[in-house]
């Protein structure tokens, strides 16, 4: 054993979702000898379970789709929407993180990843000065055949087609334009000639893992499962190794560049409710997100920030406690939202991380999505066709109905009064086609995520005509947002702001970039891959320098 260790490797990286990858392949690309320790039995960690967006302002992919963009336009854009957080999203950090992004996408696509510009979605701050389309990467169709055995310890998210990013505006406006009934028909029939063909056809964040996997797995980077991180080993100041606990028991594996922490964020962590107004039971975060490596901080003496923050959301809750996070539903016309107390609170139009916020901020867990008669007869509500809704969700009690607006406050425990003035107030303002209280509707952001054929605002539609619906809202998240802090080259930093050798971290471990804000699509995963890239990258200069 060298130096007390069992094995010895240049970069040991802790956690198999897009972070920890993107940083594995970085290193071994600049020929060092890496391994990835995952405490799952399955890899690909929340990265499989997500959209799979990447917002990376500036890339190649974004400019060959002819969509004009500059890192100092994208540095304006961030200076306009993020928040002062301290040393997380310092402008050093941001800069650094804007100048990396495009090359990380360099790098990824040339061995093999495949992505498409998403040209029509907006950045989430739509409204701020220099927002744009397509500064997001949507991941290809992906046959995940192509990973062999490895295909077999995949994280599998609930899906049951593929579906890309650039689908699910249209979708979900179901069957109110030709258009988005031919991309209804396009990807259902797509996913059931695939299947014929013996595809395992995945898309979005699924996509995005499996083909970071074949990457890994072509270019000889080990990945250990079932292999959870006990104890990072130091010495005098420098991270130089980890006890691992394997099937055989416990091993000390050295690593002469260091340890990059790219194991998530704390979303289901006993200590969670602690910090946060939320426990973490409506969560999307894979269940193993524990926060083991983010409780580590205190013993490393290492700076966190925002350890209250999450990247907030919301989600239904169907029959079986199946949690689906909650998008477009509420965004199209015929609905609002409002809360206990049968006000509204919220544009409802708004992106899922501020509409989280809003819940936050008025103290409440949970809300009610209120909806006309039309907006089943017009639209997609999760995996449901328009006009279908099965009678087993009315019977469960996932769906509330009446004929009359009293009635429906009545089975939502909602007082009549406040709601009929709330239903009231609203259709007064759907006349004007102004929402005069929220703004629904004015962003762009809004307008992508609504039925451009409702004249004469996209998102708003009148609550008059019954039977009417309502389906319960819960406050819910992404993940974490908060944890270590770290530098422009990933370097987790200690207490007083200086680099802690040898330690790196990326991804949900950390506190965002972004501050308490959410810029655009893929703004979790943007900066994980890019932050994991940084890491790779300083090592293997610092261990070539050395």
């Amino acid at each position: 054993m060298a130096g007390g260790f069992d094995e010895m490797f240049d970069l040991i990286v802790v956690g198999s979702g897009a972070s920890g990858l993107s940083g594995a392949i970085t290193a071994k690309r600049r020929g060092l000898n890496v391994l990835v320790v995952e405490k799952a039995d399955v890899w690909g960690g929340t990265t499989a379970l997500s959209g799979g967006g990447v917002w990376a302002p500036a890339n190649r992919i974004q400019l060959a789709a002819g969509i004009q963009d500059s890192i100092e336009e994208a540095g304006l854009f961030l200076d306009a929407v993020v928040n002062d957080e301290g040393l997380a999203t310092a402008p050093s950090r941001r800069r650094a993180f804007l100048e990396a992004a495009p090359r990380m996408v360099d790098l990824m696509v040339e061995e093999g990843m495949g992505w498409t510009c998403d040209k029509g979605h907006a950045d989430y701050q739509s409204q701020a000065p220099h927002s744009k389309f397509g500064r997001n990467l949507d991941s290809k169709y992906f046959n995940v055949k192509k990973l062999g055995p490895l295909a077999a310890t995949m994280r599998r998210g609930p899906a049951p087609f593929a579906i890309r990013l650039k689908d699910i505006p249209l979708i979900g406006r179901g069957l109110s334009s030709v258009r988005s009934i031919l991309q209804m028909g396009y990807v259902f029939t797509r996913g059931k000639v695939a299947k014929a063909l013996g595809q395992d056809s995945v898309a979005a964040g699924e996509s995005l893992a499996a083909q970071l996997m074949l990457i890994a797995s072509r270019l000889g980077i080990e990945v250990r499962l079932k292999t959870p991180l006990r104890e990072l080993v130091s010495e005098d100041g420098r991270i130089c190794g980890v006890v691992v606990e394997g099937p055989a028991g416990l091993k000390r594996i050295g690593s002469r560049g260091g340890v990059l922490l790219a194991a998530g964020g704390f979303a289901h962590a006993a200590f969670r409710s602690e910090l946060q107004v939320e426990d973490g039971r409506y969560s999307s975060a894979i269940p193993e997100d524990t926060g083991d490596i983010v409780a580590m901080a205190n013993g490393l003496g290492a700076m966190t920030a925002m350890m209250d923050e999450a990247w907030w959301g919301s989600c239904f809750v169907y029959p079986g406690n199946v949690v689906v996070f909650c998008h477009w539903e509420r965004s199209l016309p015929f609905s609002i939202c409002v809360d206990p107390k049968g006000r509204r609170f919220v544009n409802e139009s708004a992106d899922y991380y501020e509409f989280g916020q809003a819940m936050v901020r008025e103290g409440i867990s949970e809300c009610w999505l209120v909806m006309d008669a039309r907006h089943r007869q017009k639209y997609t509500f999760g995996g449901f066709f328009p006009g279908n809704t099965p009678k087993a969700m009315f019977d469960y009690g996932f769906f509330k109905k009446a004929d009359t607006l009293d009635g429906l406050a009545a089975q939502c425990g909602i007082p009549a009064g406040e709601f009929q003035q709330t239903v009231q107030r609203f259709n007064q303002m759907v006349r004007k086609g102004r929402d005069e209280d929220y703004r629904r509707g004015t962003r762009a952001y809004d307008v992508m995520w609504g039925d451009t054929n409702n004249k004469p605002n996209p998102n708003l539609g009148p609550i008059e005509k019954g039977p009417f619906l309502a389906v319960k809202i819960n406050l819910g998240d992404l993940g974490t947002k908060g944890g270590y802090v770290t530098d422009g080259d990933a370097r987790v930093l200690d207490v007083i702001g200086k680099p802690i050798e040898g330690l790196y971290a990326a991804g949900n471990s950390t506190a965002s970039v972004f501050g308490r804000t959410y810029p655009g699509p893929g703004s979790t995963l943007g900066p994980a891959m890019t932050f994991g890239y940084l890491a790779g990258d300083h090592v293997a200069r610092r261990l070539k320098n050395s």
